[in-house]
């Protein structure tokens, strides 16, 4: 009448001397029953279930895959309890089908080495964070290697030693979304064990429990450093000048119409100055291009330190140089820099070993007072440099309309 599969076993033989129709049933059993041995589908497994039910007089979980009738194999939650009955010791023994559970499990693990055995030995590297307390959980070697440290030190560590400051804060700015979201991209910079900055992309998903409530947080991290420095190199080249480092004439336009949409909110003056050198031809002739390209460094130099850190100085090819003086309070500043330009310019300088002195023509335009416009003011400022070389080279002219 019990409403699970029982067996009686004699302890010592494993002889199966009785058993309800359930068990028949369950296990598919002939009228002539085998031994307890022949039904595991590992026999060393039913000595060491014998042994230890006799030695402990009971068992309460045993898990065995045992062979049915026409070879089909399940899985089954085992008890015994030892008795002694007309001199005899025996096992009452209770099955519980467990197969379905224990397939799931199977698969379920299964699965998670397969993971696992991707994630080790993946080209990217991996975390797993515990949601609330930001702790590092799991690395894989491919992490490790990129941050040059040992899993075991790695694993002790907080963010903040390997994230970098800066980072930091976006890193904890971006913690509070994460759960609103299921994944995440983001760049950081981190440190590796020797000092170094490298920038990374994590790809980060959030893991929930069952009830919805955020558990842990994976993280695929991807080394861009290269990739960063080769975007960042890309818009250098667009932007700057190879030989000098000044912004070049795009950059310059975005500055400049930058500076007179701000004039026009707050009404201040500001100046563009056209500086191009007297005779730059002579020395490049003379003493070879790599000292003239010398030259061009040491004025981009000058011109930089006669100027404010909000002005910019920019070259717009050969000898050519022009100047933003943004929010001016007086016309007169921009004559006041222009002499101070002369000047720094008019320093002698060793060029392979010859004393060289420079010159200039510089051409000054004012906004509002020679136009509003990035055009009037250059074309202005060009006119400007030309009235200063026809009056004798190495001055500057503000722009007079000429008659």
């Amino acid at each position: 009448m019990s409403p699970q599969p029982m067996l009686t076993v004699e302890a010592s033989s494993g002889a199966i001397v009785a058993l309800n129709q359930l068990a028949r049933d369950t296990l598919g059993l002939p009228e002539q029953t085998p031994a307890l041995r022949d039904l595991f589908d590992n026999p060393s497994l039913a000595r060491q279930f014998l042994l230890i039910a006799r030695n402990n007089g009971f068992i309460r979980q045993f898990e065995a895959r045992l062979r049915l009738a026409g070879g089909h194999r399940i899985w089954v939650l085992l008890a015994a309890r030892l008795l002694e009955r007309d001199g005899r010791a025996l096992l009452i023994v209770n099955l519980t089908d467990i197969h379905e559970r224990r397939v799931n499990e199977d698969a379920l693990r299964e699965s998670e080495l397969r993971h696992r055995r991707v994630l080790e030995t993946a080209n990217e590297g991996y975390a797993l964070f515990d949601a609330r307390s930001g702790e590092l959980l799991d690395v894989n070697p491919a992490l490790c290697e990129l941050l040059l440290y040992p899993r075991d030190a790695l694993l002790r560590m907080r963010p903040e030693e390997v994230v970098t400051e800066d980072s930091m804060a976006q890193l904890q700015a971006q913690r509070d979304h994460w759960s609103g979201a299921p994944n995440r991209k983001l760049e950081l910079g981190m440190r590796r064990a020797n000092g170094e900055r490298i920038t990374v992309e994590l790809s980060v998903s959030a893991i929930s429990d069952q009830d919805g409530r955020l558990t842990s947080i994976f993280a695929l991290v991807s080394d861009i450093t290269a990739r960063k420095l080769n975007e960042e190199r890309v818009l250098y080249l667009a932007f700057y000048d190879t030989l000098t480092a000044l912004p070049n004439r795009f950059l310059f336009v975005e500055h400049v119409e930058q500076a007179l949409k701000q004039r026009a909110r707050t009404g201040q003056q500001l100046a563009l100055l056209f500086v191009d050198l007297d005779d730059f031809k002579r020395i490049n002739d003379s003493l070879g291009h790599d000292a003239g390209d010398e030259l061009l460094r040491l004025i981009a130099k000058r011109l930089l330190d006669c100027v404010r850190a909000t002005d910019t100085v920019s070259r717009q090819g050969g000898d050519e140089f022009m100047v933003l003086l943004a929010n001016l309070n007086r016309s007169q500043d921009a004559i006041q820099v222009a002499d101070k330009m002369l000047l720094a310019l008019a320093e002698p300088v060793t060029l392979e070993g010859e004393q060289v002195v420079i010159h200039a023509s510089i051409g000054i335009a004012l906004c509002p007072e020679h136009g509003e416009t990035l055009a009037d003011l250059r074309r202005h400022a060009d006119s400007a440099m030309y009235q200063a070389k026809a009056a004798g080279k190495h001055r500057h002219a503000s722009y007079q309309v000429e008659d």
